[in-house]
């Protein structure tokens, strides 16, 4: 996909100097930059009946809108149920804030085609991050987000933990990442330990840990089977 030239693309921002900036660049880049007003409070369905009205080709929504005041909500669930209309939209945030953040992110990995830091953002390849939501709308996502099922080796978990730490071999099989409990079927988190092997569907094509999501972890799986599905060395 292309944009053509004048595409029309909203950009929410609770920062009015970032947000002219990034306007600013998407002008020069020869797209037509759009916003909208608020204060938002809580009417999330507020703010996107107002994006969607624009009409836009694309949408760049900041995650942290609170600051400033614009929303008491978060952009994740602006990109998520903007997404979930066909409507193509990426987030902008900071991995690095929070822990906390980091794993509501990547609770909600999967539903989000694009989540990408301030610094990596580039006006220059809107077309390509919209062609990235674009194809997941229609159920052809890219190599990077498309999922297979996996396996999970589990190198640490405690029963009062909302999350663990686990090794995806098919992804790299000597990086432990941190999945968020809630992305694990609530009827095996019991049985989970040390050394437990768990299957789920995995982007393992993804190129960094941040754009890793976990989906349909919803089997333990037996340690002499192991062999059979080729877990690496």
């Amino acid at each position: 996909m292309s944009l053509p030239a004048k595409s029309r693309v909203t950009v929410i921002d609770d920062d009015k100097l970032g947000l002219e900036a990034l306007m600013d660049d998407l002008r020069d880049c020869d797209f037509e930059p759009m916003t909208v007003s608020g204060p938002f409070g809580t009417e999330v369905d507020r703010m996107v009946s107002e994006i969607q009205t624009q009409d836009p080709a694309f949408v760049i929504c900041d995650h942290k809108l609170q600051p400033l005041g614009l929303a008491a909500f978060y952009g994740l669930e602006v990109v998520r149920r903007l997404v979930e209309d066909s409507r193509p939209a990426m987030l902008l945030t900071m991995y690095q804030q929070t822990s906390r953040m980091r794993m509501d992110l990547r609770a909600s990995r999967h539903l989000i085609p694009v989540i990408m830091g301030r610094g990596d953002f580039e006006a220059e390849a809107v077309a390509k991050y919209a062609e990235v939501c674009l194809r997941e709308i229609r159920n052809d996502p890219v190599d990077e987000r498309r999922s297979h099922r996996s396996l999970i080796r589990v190198d640490w978990a405690e029963p009062s933990s909302e999350t663990i730490d686990a090794v995806i071999g098919a992804w790299s099989p000597d990086h432990a990442i941190t999945i968020p409990s809630s992305c694990i079927d609530p009827l095996i988190r019991p049985r989970i330990t040390v050394g437990t092997y768990l299957m789920g569907d995995i982007n393992v094509g993804a190129d960094g840990e941040d754009d890793l999501y976990f989906t349909n972890v919803n089997e333990i799986v037996e340690v002499q089977d192991i062999e059979g599905l080729s877990w690496p060395a």
